[in-house]
């Protein structure tokens, strides 16, 4: 599946997935599945030539959009199980969504990166955004881990 139809399919699983922090164990299957899903389209990326340079920019910025809408989701079921959780989940939970934050507000500097970038330099553009997309992999997936242990 190429990057674009892969991160169109992820955009729609991931508008209805519910946040990790109000799902049951069973459900998580599905977090981690559009998580995989998003992870192979970010990746997909690699494989674009330079010539594709206009087309995989467009597709990544509305991937970047999909995970400003995951992360967003992911604030407001806090706001929402806000009263439900202790102290020390509140501080977790807070932490890791800046995490998120943080980590998308780096892929989103690779993004520009990649946009501003010659084409001459497209291999290695490339490959800063896809380290700064697996940096927000691992956070999104410290997340989930952290939702589900509390």
């Amino acid at each position: 599946m190429t990057f674009f139809r892969s991160l169109r399919a992820v955009a729609v699983t991931a508008a209805f997935a519910v946040p990790a922090a109000a799902q049951d164990h069973s459900a998580l299957t599905t977090t981690d599945e559009v998580r995989a899903e998003i992870s192979e389209a970010m990746n997909a990326i690699a494989a674009y030539s330079a010539q594709e340079r206009d087309q995989a920019l467009a597709e990544a910025r509305e991937g970047l959009n999909r995970l400003d809408a995951e992360i967003e989701r992911r604030e407001q079921a806090l706001r929402e199980n806000w009263a439900d959780m202790s102290d020390a989940a509140r501080e977790t939970a807070q932490a890791r969504v800046q995490d998120l934050r943080d980590v998308r507000n780096r892929l989103g500097e690779r993004y520009g990166a990649l946009q501003a970038g010659a084409s001459s330099a497209w291999d290695e553009l490339k490959s800063g955004f896809s380290d700064a997309w697996n940096a927000f992999s691992e956070s999104w997936s410290a997340t989930d881990k952290d939702d589900a242990a509390n």
